[in-house]
């Protein structure tokens, strides 16, 4: 074998070393527990609202990271279903590097800390290493945009302190969660149960750890009744990765129905496994 060939041997040896490398690392594991960052606080009367296609990033605004708290009455992040969002998301835009809510107020879940309602994502954003210090009456909502597929993902950050759950999905379509953390909450994520209008929906969670979760990790409607315009659809929980020790269970399911009907629990353990899928 000639010294060019040697040489050459070598360097696609190390390139597939680097290839293995890189995809190793790539893998969607489950962060460490994580805190809010020390921010300063920045009072909010109103939503932001973001324009389609753009983003709205605390720390290029800003200059360092702040903790946005709602002083109107309809964003001191209470349990009222009355609460606007801290931020509205328009098609295409995103928001990032920012903490919702006053995070000192108390280790309960019902502080009334300024979270408002979150974020409002209509049509397909993103939400990146944002922080809820405080969630208030949700931390995010996939709402319809008509004539868009909905798509809303989350990725970095941590959630603490929710009453309820974190993420509602209303509208159609996916919602993405990965590389999260969450403590002290209801659940991380709730299909709607009688949304007036209702979809078979999907959510993808890779790369999440919970702490002390309250109700469920997930909750999906697995089968849909005769009053939600939907009979015989149901939505998929695909879940890779989620880093969970508590008592409640990961993934609890529901039978969706229409407006002012309560959803109730899914026995049918058929059901329950198309719905609730674990990789």
């Amino acid at each position: 074998m000639t010294f060019q060939h040697r040489t050459l041997r070598r360097f696609w040896r190390a390139l597939l070393g680097l290839t293995l490398v890189a995809t190793a690392g790539s893998a969607s594991a489950a962060p460490g527990v994580r805190t809010v960052p020390a921010c300063t606080k920045v009072n909010v009367s109103a939503t932001i609202d973001v324009p389609a296609g753009t983003t709205w990033d605390g720390l290029a605004k800003y200059g360092k990271w702040v903790c946005l708290v709602g002083t109107a009455s309809n964003m001191k992040g209470t349990q009222s279903e009355s609460q606007v969002p801290m931020f509205k998301l328009n098609n295409g835009s995103t928001v990032k590097n920012v903490v919702i809510g006053d995070g000192s107020l108390g280790s309960g879940t019902n502080l009334a800390a300024g979270g408002a309602d979150g974020v409002h994502c209509y049509g397909q954003c993103n939400i990146t290493n944002v922080y809820w210090a405080d969630v208030g009456e949700d931390g995010a909502t996939v709402k319809k945009l008509s004539g868009v597929t909905s798509k809303l993902t989350i990725s970095g950050g941590a959630a603490f302190k929710a009453a309820d759950k974190l993420f509602q999905h209303n509208g159609d379509g996916t919602l993405v969660i990965q590389d999260f953390y969450a403590d002290n909450i209801g659940k991380l994520y709730r299909s709607c149960g009688n949304c007036s209008t209702q979809y078979a929906r999907k959510v993808t969670i890779s790369g999440v750890r919970l702490g002390t979760v309250n109700v469920a990790g997930v909750g999906v409607n697995s089968s849909y009744d005769s009053k939600s315009g939907i009979a015989g659809k149901y939505d998929v929980a695909t879940i890779t990765d989620l880093v969970y020790g508590g008592s409640k269970p990961k993934c609890e399911a529901y039978v969706g129905t229409g407006s002012g009907n309560e959803p109730v629990k899914d026995t049918n353990s058929g059901n329950i496994a198309r719905a609730c899928v674990f990789k």
